[in-house]
């Protein structure tokens, strides 16, 4: 049986943006291939239930579920906390997977003087298809990812190397269990992407810890929790500080 591994960003791939958070971490929600389809159904009725109809073109984003934008604009606090813990639930109900590796941005501009600075995406994404490969279950991975415009030719040739000799942006391993190339989609059209969306969202806003109302901080505490509890592998910050 394969697994997808549905991967998407939180944070700007480049110093000096997103300066609140200095940090890029790409997070990979994985699914077994008999969950896909019920993946998308259960968001959906999520979705169904506390919007009360679907929107034609609806999908899950953290940022505006958690801010209370777009659909979710007539919602109040509560209400979005409890369509994101029911939304994060799948991952326990379906019993998914989730893995996630982060750069340092800050690091990584002094380490290499700047001259890695638009590499933070590439390296981001080899360190975590390595965690993701050398997982304990040796079962076939697709991997698929949220579309990154400036960065697709080069994460699928990066890809290709890895898989034939193990070269990614910095030395690394020999890819076993990845099969078949990149593929990048729009997030509209993936439930997986949008779930990753999800993960990667509570991960930066756990980071921040900047809650000033204190439901909103234990609820972010409890989807943290969450999503620690089906997390199998990550990579810590890199570069790690001289």
């Amino acid at each position: 049986m394969a697994e997808f591994a549905y991967i998407d960003e939180t944070g700007s791939a480049r110093r000096g943006k997103a300066p609140d958070d200095p940090y890029l971490t790409l997070v990979a929600v994985l699914v077994d291939e008999d969950k896909v389809q019920p993946l998308s159904g259960a968001l959906q009725r999520v979705a169904v239930g506390h919007l009360g109809y679907l929107p034609a073109d609806f999908e899950f984003h953290g940022y505006e579920l958690w801010g209370g934008l777009r659909w979710w604009s007539g919602k109040g606090p509560a209400e979005r906390i409890a369509a994101y813990e029911a939304a994060i639930g799948l991952l326990g109900e379906l019993r998914l997977s989730v893995a996630h590796s982060t750069i340092d941005k800050g690091e990584l501009h002094a380490r290499y003087d700047g001259m890695m600075d638009g590499n933070a995406y590439l390296l981001a994404l080899q360190f975590l298809l390595e965690k993701i490969d050398q997982l304990w279950w040796p079962g076939r991975k697709i991997v698929v990812a949220d579309e990154a415009k400036e960065q697709q030719l080069r994460a699928i040739r990066m890809v290709a190397d890895m898989q034939q000799w193990g070269t990614g942006e910095v030395p690394g391993t020999r890819l076993r269990t990845v099969i078949d190339s990149l593929h990048f989609v729009q997030s509209s059209a993936s439930p997986g992407v949008q779930m990753a969306d999800l993960v990667a969202y509570i991960l930066q806003r756990s980071r921040r810890s900047r809650e000033r109302h204190p439901d909103a901080a234990a609820a972010l505490a409890r989807l943290r929790e969450t999503i620690t509890c089906r997390t199998v592998t990550w990579r810590e910050p890199w570069p790690r500080p001289r």
